[in-house]
């Protein structure tokens, strides 16, 4: 306490002093905090043949606001391809899944494919990635499957047969056609194929004691063949349509 006289005015003048607070200010850091964001990792571009499979393993990461749950969808694929996800397709934010492309028998080329993402709040989001198809390398791949035999032979008249094509293991571009002509799967012959004109060769072969031997063509889902059967008791000539089931 100070006193002093000012023109004949006592005046008491009274100083405190003020504790300084050394607490810094600290932002509030709740994780939860604002809109919910999140974004997609692990896409990418790619490239695979007309039948093959390709997976991501993607993160679907939570950025701000409290988790939501985000649903996963695919669109603009070509016919013959597909996208699932493995677990889910739709969880809370964050988390991982797989996405699984796969190719049967897709038309070569080059795709844009949109890896969309939903949720309630921040709406869709859109991940556009590009999808190059390629030709087989193994051409014999492409004809796999069942099918049904329709034609007629000379002989025997019309024949509508179970079939079954599949790749030669150890021959590129020679298939195995099961059941020709007479629906027995033991029946089994060889065709090798030319991929530049689309066109198939049956060499002469002898299955269960009767020569074969033909010709063809062929698309994704159709054999055209034209055949002879020649043995002792057996002289036939076909012509069929192997259509895929």
């Amino acid at each position: 306490m100070i006193r002093t006289m000012f023109a004949g005015v006592a005046l008491l003048l009274v100083i405190s002093a003020c504790k300084k607070n050394d607490t810094p200010l600290t932002p509030s850091n709740n994780p939860n905090s604002g809109d919910f964001t999140y974004e997609i990792s692990g896409l990418r571009d790619t490239s695979l043949e007309r039948i093959d499979e390709v997976k991501f393993v993607i993160f679907i990461e939570k950025k701000t606001g409290k988790g939501e749950k985000v649903v996963l969808s695919a669109e603009g694929m070509p016919d013959g391809m597909k996208i699932s996800f493995t677990p889910s397709n739709e969880d809370t934010a964050s988390f991982y899944t797989t996405l699984l492309l796969e190719t049967e028998r897709v038309k070569e080329g080059d795709y844009q494919i949109n890896i969309k993402g939903a949720s309630a709040t921040s709406g869709i989001k859109n991940n556009i990635i590009s999808v190059k198809v390629l030709p087989y390398s193994n051409h014999s791949v492409g004809l796999k499957g069942t099918f049904t035999e329709t034609g007629s032979c000379s002989q025997t008249g019309s024949v509508t047969n179970n079939v079954t094509i599949t790749p030669d293991q150890t021959v590129q571009d020679r298939v195995h056609i099961k059941g020709i002509f007479s629906g027995v799967s033991t029946n089994e012959i060889y065709a090798d194929i030319n991929a530049s004109n689309n066109t198939l060769n049956i060499p002469k072969q002898t299955v269960n004691s009767v020569d074969y031997e033909g010709d063809g063509t062929y698309d994704d889902n159709k054999v055209i063949i034209n055949y002879t059967i020649t043995g002792i008791t057996i002289n036939e000539s076909c012509t069929s349509t192997l259509t895929r089931k």
